[in-house]
């Protein structure tokens, strides 16, 4: 039985889209306005305090299709012996707004600390609760994903009538049309060392999630962080022996500094690996195409194939854009094919098979289990440790196990 307190405290809500559909709920968070790109994600219950801080979702109002959020709570912002978040993508909330059919009030967790309400509210980023979020996701399954706003209001006598909101609606700006990478990548050159380093990276931030920094650190590399904008003499000057091209937000051809200097890696075979956003930029450098998806690939369920030996990986993946894999066809570049979604058969990845650059469209770091896929970290690095004798494709044929 909900208690009056608790029906007094209620703040109602309304997530609108931009073709006019308009959802009703209950408040939680911020008591703020935000607009955005409105997506959603299969992730299921756990998973959604790296969701809500990859800085790959900002502009985007963030829609779960799972129906009960937040019972383990929000852990704390502390730091691991790297100096990077323990717990997070990021150092704050990236995404715009946050949609749950479902939050849960009393988490039960010996690591929480607050509450996903709490936590949003710290933040000052608005959510809505008690939509049918299984119809939302099917608008924008069907019909694509669309700008949209979403506002808590303090009580029911704030929320405009319908005609108001509709008009609202109109000057809706879609993000994508703005530099999202340039809004999150860093402005200044950040290291990090291991204790024993084997070699250096320089990571291009594009908008990098800190999971990615854990992995390259981990496996005893001096990283590099540097702003997504950096020239290639400018890498260069670190005398690397890798270079990472990181995930982010938003539409890859606004990345044209990025792109210009990718192209200059591969001229010069550097070892390189992108994912992500990484792929779309290195496939754009490479001479192809990229594309906007109809609603992304977000969710931890996303089978992709091996091209070259049919084995099967279930990934994680968060992109509304794809590198078109025809278009490198008629490039000339010398790419090909690596990994192909299984779902709608997109392009998950390329590599060059004479030069140690590949990329991948999912996200490898961090999901051990069955279909791990951190060995291609380990790729990676054999790429970088055999650059001065020979180039050897980024993929070993069998799995990337020895």
């Amino acid at each position: 039985m909900i208690s009056l307190d608790a029906l007094k405290a209620r703040r109602p809500a309304i997530l609108a889209l931009k073709d006019g559909r308009i959802f009703y709920g209950d408040g939680f968070g911020s008591t703020s306005k935000a607009s955005g790109e409105v997506v959603f994600t299969t992730f299921t219950a756990a998973g959604y305090n790296c969701a809500l801080t990859d800085p790959s979702n900002h502009g985007q109002i963030y829609a779960l299709t799972y129906p009960l959020v937040g019972n383990y709570g929000v852990p704390p912002w502390e730091k691991d012996e790297f100096g990077i978040h323990k717990w997070f993508e990021s150092d704050s909330i990236r995404c715009s707004g946050f949609v749950v059919h479902e939050k849960c009030n009393y988490p039960s967790h010996y690591q929480s600390k607050k509450s996903i309400n709490e936590f949003l509210m710290e933040e000052n980023i608005p959510g809505i609760e008690g939509i049918d979020t299984r119809e939302l996701t099917k608008i924008l399954r069907s019909e694509g994903v669309q700008p949209g706003i979403l506002q808590v209001y303090e009580s029911e006598d704030d929320v405009p009538e319908e005609s108001e909101i509709l008009s609202e609606l109109r000057h809706v700006e879609d993000p994508n049309h703005r530099h999202l990478v340039q809004e999150v990548s860093t402005d200044t050159s950040v290291v990090f060392n291991s204790r024993i380093t084997i070699g250096t990276v320089v990571v291009v931030d594009c908008g990098i999630k800190n999971n990615i920094l854990r992995e390259l650190i981990k496996r005893n590399l001096k990283v590099v962080v540097l702003p997504f904008y950096s020239s290639y003499q400018e890498i260069m000057h670190y005398n690397p022996d890798g270079v990472l091209i990181s995930n982010g937000p938003g539409d890859p051809k606004k990345c044209t500094e990025t792109i210009h200097m990718v192209e200059l890696l591969i001229e010069n075979s550097i070892p390189t690996m992108g994912i992500c956003l990484g792929n779309q930029i290195l496939g754009l450098a490479a001479g192809g195409e990229t594309y906007k998806l109809k609603y992304g690939h977000r969710g931890g369920n996303k089978p992709v194939i091996d091209k070259r030996t049919g084995r099967a990986y279930i990934t994680s993946q968060n992109h509304g854009f794809a590198l078109d894999t025809e278009s490198l066809k008629y490039s000339h570049s010398g790419f090909q094919p690596l990994f192909e979604n299984a779902d709608d058969l997109t392009n998950e990845g390329i590599f060059h098979p004479k030069k140690p650059i590949f990329s991948v469209q999912f996200h490898p770091e961090g999901y051990p289990g069955p279909a791990d896929t951190t060995f291609l970290f380990k790729e990676f690095l054999q790429n970088m440790a055999v650059q001065a004798f020979t180039h050897r494709s980024p993929y070993n044929g069998n799995g990337g196990h020895p």
